[in-house]
């Protein structure tokens, strides 16, 4: 192939009997010259046969996956984006499986994660061409139902994404070529123009993170069933179904190589005193951080790059991508929330990172994650108390001095001192009591939220 490559390849037929799974995904184009010139680096729209994702995965496959939503543990969002309704990204939220017709019919897209649980044939697509691409990342796969008119308004996305249409129709505007290559977190389009970042404060951001939107330059693409459109991480988009739309989407998230080594080398490093002693106070700082530094690298350059090695970068989360954050790995792992229909009380906490306190209030507090929704920096926790739930909103300004108070009641005061005590990440728990009524424990979580135990009184247990 010569000349300037092209955005879109067009397949006569089914690619050779026998072909593999990236080969027939990008046919007529060689699977090298996908690896070489669009993966990771610029978009590719590959219309196929119309057929070829007909045995693939269906819109009875995904009924009967909703149906399964808490015995497969499968997250449902819906989005209100919609054409002409201005620009920035609305909010996805988490639903039952029996309210999402409802969601349709008064107009939104549905997502369904992760649906390969539900799909043995996705599941397998998927890890074949993880293979074949060599990806040694995470990778997520989602499904997507949209009635006319609805999608998701402009943004890119953390990873790569690798839509195949199904069934329906969908038309991309994107850019050209990445807006961020390989940016830090996902990121929407705002009603002004401006470039937002889910889950971090604008301060955050810094200017290479914030390019020029320039959508009249976007090119457009309408997705048929059997196309496949590859958009490397970065990628602006937006997406709207015409008529209606059902895709499942493979998003390949790139490792953190950063926490990768760091990680490979803290474990030696933390059995030596001097690395967990602090900076000297009798001011020979400089000459101690040099002589750490100096470990620092040493302990680099002795680290084996071996298959052990590169093998762990599997389970290495990215630095903000959502199919890999910590709040979609432990949303990976856990039950969807119940769908009982009964009421609950959510009380609602700013956190820093939404996934390192889920870990604390799980660790701490035995809490369980009911729903994630990354995107958007969201975790939604059971309490000690039936009924109540927790929900932890990503806000990197997070911590507040005053507001509620979230106060359990417990058995054993004594103990819970000493689980946050031993937790080691939270100022020591003050203790007070009322004689006659109850013993009291002050503490907080490790966004500064302010938490309070109590134990009644034996006397005012007996009344």
């Amino acid at each position: 192939m010569t000349g300037p490559w092209p955005l879109r390849v067009t397949a006569d037929g089914p690619a050779r009997e026998g072909a593999s799974a990236l080969a027939s995904l990008v046919h007529p184009l060689d699977p090298e010259v996908f690896r070489t010139a669009y993966w990771q680096r610029r978009p590719l729209h590959v219309q196929g046969p119309a057929g070829r994702f007909d045995d693939l995965f269906t819109m009875a496959d995904l009924r009967e996956a909703m149906g399964r939503q808490n015995e497969l543990g499968l997250l449902i969002r819906v989005s209100g984006d919609r054409e002409g309704d201005g620009g920035a990204a609305g909010a996805h939220v988490a639903v039952e499986a029996a309210d999402v017709a409802g969601h349709l019919r008064r107009g939104a897209s549905v997502c369904v994660e992760p649906v390969e649980r539900a799909a043995p044939r996705v599941a397998d697509l998927a890890a074949r061409l993880k293979r074949e691409l060599g990806h040694h990342g995470d990778m997520g796969v989602k499904c997507y139902l949209s009635p006319h008119g609805y999608g998701f308004n402009t943004h890119f996305d953390a990873h790569v994404v690798t839509t195949l249409q199904l069934d329906g129709h969908k038309r991309w505007r994107l850019s050209r070529a990445p807006g961020v290559p390989f940016p830090r977190g996902n990121a929407f389009a705002d009603e002004g123009g401006g470039v937002r970042y889910i889950g971090r404060a604008p301060s955050s951001v810094r200017p290479w993170e914030c390019p020029e939107i320039e959508e009249e330059a976007f090119a457009e693409v309408l997705l048929s069933p059997g196309d496949v459109l590859c958009l490397p991480a970065g990628t602006w988009h937006s997406a709207k179904a015409v008529g209606h739309s059902l895709a499942v989407n493979i998003a390949f998230a790139p490792v953190d190589v950063l926490g990768l080594l760091t990680a490979a080398v803290r474990g030696r490093l933390e059995e030596r005193e001097a690395w967990r002693s602090g900076l000297p106070a009798d001011g020979g700082a400089a000459g101690f951080l040099l002589d750490r530094r100096e470990e620092l690298i040493d302990e680099l350059r002795a680290l084996p790059l071996d298959d052990q090695l590169i093998a762990t970068a599997a389970s290495a989360a990215p630095v903000s991508a959502a199919p890999a954050s910590a709040a979609a790995r432990m949303a990976a792992q856990a039950p969807a929330a119940g769908g009982s229909g009964e009421r609950r009380l959510q009380c609602v906490l700013t956190v820093a990172d939404a996934g390192a306190a889920a870990e604390w209030y799980g660790r701490v507090l035995g809490c369980r994650v009911l729903a994630a929704i990354p995107e958007f920096g969201w975790i939604e926790l059971t309490s000690p108390v039936p009924g109540v739930s927790i929900g932890l909103s990503e806000i990197p300004t997070a911590g507040v001095s005053g507001g509620a108070v979230l106060d359990f009641r417990v058995d054993d005061l004594e103990h819970t001192r000493g689980l946050l005590d031993h937790d080691g990440r939270t100022p020591p728990a003050r203790m007070r009591a009322v004689t006659g009524v109850a013993r009291f424990l002050e503490a907080h979580d490790i966004d500064g939220n302010r938490l309070m135990f109590y134990q009644p009184d034996d006397d005012q247990e007996r009344n």
